[in-house]
């Protein structure tokens, strides 16, 4: 019995499942601050340093901190953001591991939480990635922290080899195609936080005659992050490869930022949820590598709004759908929608049964789509035709 119960001792419990839930194609696990209740935060593969908490979590938290500094941080510009330091080592629980920061960074989020149309208590950002590998299961929405020293990649996974050490960020290799075009080879960002297929960043889009793409669009919205808006020109590339793994027609973005993540020249783009998403995703920053495990099911074309609208959320639980740009020349632009229009319906869905995510996913494919309105205080009625410019 003596050997048995030696054996028994020697068991490791398997690593446990945790829950998260998808916004804007954006993981947001539940995360514990100094013994909190459960706050919301992205996993975000992009934020390259220590974890971040939100402004108004910190204070909601009474979290001592220093004076706001005004900050230039993340894609995009525009918005007022402020960044200070905790005054005390805090301490994070998520998906069942613990860890201490010393006084982390605490960053302004409401303007991001609009965009996302969810609570954004903070980022979990690179100490956490390099402590674990951690497993995203997409299509289970589940996600697990595994033991690196017991962690070995499934079977018929692919893997790709990524680096983390130069810029903190997980950087893999790849190449994209242009319509006609040859390959070109690019250094790209894998990030768990933006919501896109693929942007490549300004100085590489200007160097390799990207702009003004045939069949796409010039100088429009095309999306936001911890800066505030960012802008862009969009089109079909024929495709995308990123190690040992092929994407057809995927939508590009040739960003026209001048300041922010955007405006590097190193790495080249970022690659986004739209691709992983097709993925059980496992970061293994400790060895260097990332696993990709394909879902069993029919890949999904990509596609890119059809509306010209850029949408936000407002209220309280954002439950509110606002109008945040109106690209021109677009449907939307053609029907008279306006910044700050708040919609009340598409189709006769209304909100707050319909979400942002949902507001956003009709707006991207071909119909007729109805809207009703609301514009300093009166109701209106518009419709246009969703389409394919991209």
């Amino acid at each position: 019995m003596f050997p048995i119960a030696l054996v028994l001792l020697a068991q490791v419990s398997p690593p446990r499942a945790f829950p998260f839930e998808i916004h804007s194609n954006k993981p947001f696990v539940q995360v514990t601050i100094d013994g909190s209740a459960p706050q919301w935060f992205i996993l975000d593969s992009g934020n390259n340093g220590p974890t971040l908490i939100a402004r108004e979590c910190a204070d909601r938290l009474k979290i001592g901190r220093s004076d706001d500094a005004k900050a230039d941080i993340g894609a995009g510009s525009g918005a007022d953001v402020r960044l200070s330091t905790a005054s005390q080592v805090v301490r994070f629980e998520a998906l069942g591991e613990t860890m201490t920061v010393a006084q982390p960074r605490v960053l302004t989020l409401d303007h991001v939480a609009r965009v996302e149309g969810h609570q954004v208590d903070g980022l979990l950002g690179y100490d956490f990635f390099s402590r674990f590998v951690v497993a995203i299961d997409y299509e289970k929405r589940t996600m697990t922290a595994h033991d690196p020293a017991r962690y070995q990649p499934p079977s018929g996974a692919v893997i790709v080899p990524l680096d983390v050490e130069t810029t903190g960020w997980p950087v893999a290799s790849g190449t994209i195609t242009t319509p006609g075009g040859k390959p070109l080879p690019c250094r790209l960002i894998i990030d768990t936080g933006v919501r896109f297929t693929i942007a490549l960043f300004n100085p590489f889009s200007a160097r390799h005659g990207l702009y003004e793409p045939r069949g796409g669009l010039s100088q429009v919205v095309t999306g936001s992050g911890a800066g505030g808006l960012s802008h862009g020109d969009v089109g079909r590339l024929d495709s995308l490869t990123i190690g040992s793994l092929s994407f057809a027609r995927p939508v590009g973005i040739y960003s026209r930022d001048n300041t922010g993540v955007f405006a590097l020249d190193g790495p080249d783009g970022i690659v986004g949820g739209e691709v992983l998403r097709r993925f059980r995703v496992s970061f293994d920053y400790p060895h260097r590598r990332m696993i990709l495990e394909p879902y069993p099911l029919p890949k999904a074309v990509f596609e890119h709004d059809m509306s010209g609208l850029f949408l936000g959320s407002d209220g309280a639980d954002y439950s509110q759908i606002r109008v945040l740009a109106v690209n021109p020349g677009s449907p939307a632009a053609n029907a008279k929608l306006q910044v700050n229009d708040e919609i009340l319906a598409i189709d006769g869905k209304r909100v707050p049964q319909l979400s942002l995510d949902q507001a956003r996913a009709l707006l991207r494919t071909p119909a007729t789509r109805r809207l009703e309105i609301r514009r300093a205080g009166q109701t209106v009625q518009a419709s246009f035709v969703t389409k394919r410019m991209v």
